[in-house]
């Protein structure tokens, strides 16, 4: 197996809209840290065609268009097959807005979009001109006390308060890639399941992911890249409490670099085991799309009602719920994307909640199957079955952010799991 690895700085200039927050009503005031770019170029070395090309970026996600203009530019530029191409966000809450599909959460900038494509596609063209030969492991361990559900049940329905025995994954993949002739490691993928929420003001920051990423990259040394794959984290967040453990705050830097740091030290620990697995190596994917049913779409007297009321939210949703009139389900996009016979991601294109990310791995059988989240597209949240009678915010009011008609239908649960139960029963190469 080949592999070339890469890096850059996105950042954006201050004055700049963050996404994530509705709160939030002027641009960045400052810095905390870097927001960057990391591309893992794999192509066979026995046949050059077979290429996969793993992209991570320090941005709230890639909406629909703006992942097929990327995919399909890179194919373009690069000879890759747009199914071998994996462009997953780290969701981080302080970056800039890059999805024309998200209201009320950051203002796009069209000039910043084009400067994130741009070092995207430059650092893909780098990474391929330094291929070296590795070899791939992987390896897991845990890390406890930083992530916590944020749907508390109270008398049959779901609020946003810490929930300590809800749904999470605490666990922590590893992907080490060790170069043939020296065994230093070029490059490392790890996988965790927290959204990057534990900064909330107008500093841009990468959040506990790039904090993780770069104690990893400094531990390591020589010039290796590391870069994070997002888990199905969508009711799971950083655990910043007051005292007692009942309600959610703010968090500070000092969190950020705390997380960071015990999530980059549990990769370390786990590069240094000896129980690291190998990997044959073995190149493969598939792209497809999902349809996602509504329970209903709203009639021309409640959209009247939204467009008078005193939410502004509510009124933006109805001006382009009327503008688009659209009456095609939304869809989902699934990917297969294999780097072994022992390894395979599915990367989904959507907030997934926690309960998906723990049922795709147990689908993995004899191999470790990764769910990466928040990739090739942000449809909008998708909520397990068993969440919809508890209501909330992934179900209810997160459909307005994302400009659906209309809350899902329980039955996408069955229709995204036979999904991917298909694209699992495809023999890897």
């Amino acid at each position: 197996m080949l592999l070339g690895a890469a890096g850059a700085v996105i950042t954006p200039s201050l004055g700049t809209f963050l996404a994530g927050f509705g709160y939030r009503n002027h641009g960045a005031e400052g810095v905390l840290d870097d927001l960057e770019v990391r591309v893992l170029w794999f192509q066979s070395e026995e046949a050059p065609s077979q290429a996969a090309c793993i992209i991570t970026a320090d941005v709230i996600g890639f909406d629909n268009a703006l992942a097929s203009r990327l995919t399909e530019e890179l194919s373009h530029t690069q000879s890759i097959s747009p199914s071998a191409v994996l462009l997953a966000a780290s969701h981080t809450h302080s970056g800039p807005q890059i999805c024309a599909n998200m209201l009320g959460v950051g203002v796009l900038d069209p000039v910043v979009v084009d400067q994130v494509c741009k070092a995207i596609l430059r650092t893909a063209a780098e990474a391929r001109r330094v291929l070296r030969p590795v070899r791939l492991y992987v390896g897991h361990s845990h890390l406890e006390g930083y992530a916590v559900n944020r749907r508390l049940i109270r008398d049959g329905r779901a609020v946003f308060a810490p929930n300590p025995s809800g749904s999470r994954d605490d666990e922590v993949t590893v992907i080490a890639c060790r170069e043939e002739d020296n065994a230093n490691v070029r490059a490392i993928l790890f996988h965790y399941t927290c959204h990057p929420t534990t900064m909330g003001d107008y500093r841009i920051t990468s959040d506990y992911p790039g904090a993780a990423r770069r104690y990893i990259e400094g531990a390591l040394g020589t010039g290796a890249v590391a870069a994070f794959l997002p888990g199905c984290f969508g009711d799971v967040r950083p655990a910043c409490t007051y005292v007692g453990g009942k309600t959610f705050r703010s968090g500070v830097p000092e969190d950020v670099h705390e997380f960071g740091t015990a999530l980059g030290e549990t990769v370390m620990q786990v590069i240094s085991q000896r129980s690291l697995r190998s990997i044959t190596p073995a190149l493969g994917g598939e792209k497809i799309e999902v349809s996602l049913p509504l329970v209903h779409r709203p009639n021309a007297e409640e959209l009247q009602q939204k467009l008078t009321s005193e939410s502004p939210i509510q009124r933006a949703w109805a001006r382009q719920i009327i503008a688009a009139g659209d009456r095609s389900e939304p869809r989902l996009t699934l990917q297969r994307l294999d780097l072994g016979r022992e390894l395979t991601f599915i990367a989904l294109g959507g907030e997934v909640c926690s309960d998906y990310g723990r049922l795709i791995k147990r689908l993995g059988a004899a191999r470790t199957v990764l769910p990466v989240g928040y990739s090739n597209g942000l449809t909008a949240y998708i909520p397990s079955a068993r969440m919809f009678a508890e209501g909330g915010y992934e179900v209810d009011e997160s459909t307005l952010y994302y400009g659906l008609p209309a809350p899902f239908s329980p039955e996408i649960e069955s229709h995204i799991i036979t999904s991917v139960k298909s694209l699992l029963s495809q023999t890897v190469s």
